[in-house]
């Protein structure tokens, strides 16, 4: 009877410790794919300007901070991202720094960090949600951006690393009907006439209108 109920409990933890490292994996595949949203969308300088501003908003930090950061470490925004998570949780901005000059990825140093990928993850929502937001406000009236940026001394065309290009063309692909379905969002509305200017206009020069991978496009930019 002992050896049974020995036998048993073993099962059980074993089933335990499977439920747990799959809850785990969903978590972090979760975090994942909105991180790389992030990333995605800020190919196009105008969606880059308002990742900047959002973020900053969110995460009550500088635009120019953020931008100085990135370029320090080489992070695109979804990088960056994940990196002042990983700071809220504990960890050092100058270790994680040093780990990326060394050669590891923002990603492992997470896992390696034992990163809260359900908490990543609800944030990594929240920021793209208030993206969206933004995104579509800037469909409804593009000139408060570029207002936005000249007071915050922000340019998008020297917002740019190397790890801008780090995307997929799924990613990519993606990206650009996520900045469609939130144009066509935006313009249903609008008056048809203040539609029909802004479409003629502003709002031109997007992520659906750019050919090419990732790579060529961004450094256009």
């Amino acid at each position: 009877m002992r050896t049974v109920t020995i036998r048993s409990c073993f099962f059980l933890c074993a089933i335990a410790l499977a439920l747990a490292v799959t809850v785990f994996a969903d978590d972090q595949e979760k975090a994942t794919t909105e991180i790389k949203k992030i990333t995605s969308i800020s190919v196009d300088a105008n969606m880059r300007s308002i990742v900047n501003r959002t973020m900053a908003d969110m995460l009550k930090v500088s635009r120019l901070d953020l931008v100085k950061d990135r370029q320090g470490l080489n992070l695109n925004y979804g990088g960056l991202f994940l990196a002042l998570q990983l700071t809220a949780g504990g960890a050092k901005m100058e270790d994680i720094a040093a780990q990326l000059k060394a050669g590891q990825k923002i990603f492992d140093i997470a896992n390696a960090s034992h990163a809260n990928w359900k908490q990543i993850n609800s944030e990594a929502k929240k920021l793209n949600k208030k993206i969206d937001e933004n995104v579509e406000n800037y469909f409804r009236d593009s000139k408060k951006l570029a207002a936005s940026d000249r007071a915050d001394q922000y340019n998008p065309q020297t917002d740019k690393v190397p790890a801008d290009t780090a995307i997929s063309k799924d990613e990519y692909a993606d990206a650009q009907k996520r900045y469609q379905h939130l144009h066509d969002l935006a313009n249903e509305q609008l008056p048809t006439g203040d539609a029909n200017t802004r479409n003629s206009g502003a709002g031109a020069g997007s992520v659906t209108g750019v050919s090419g991978p990732p790579s060529a496009t961004v450094g256009a930019r």
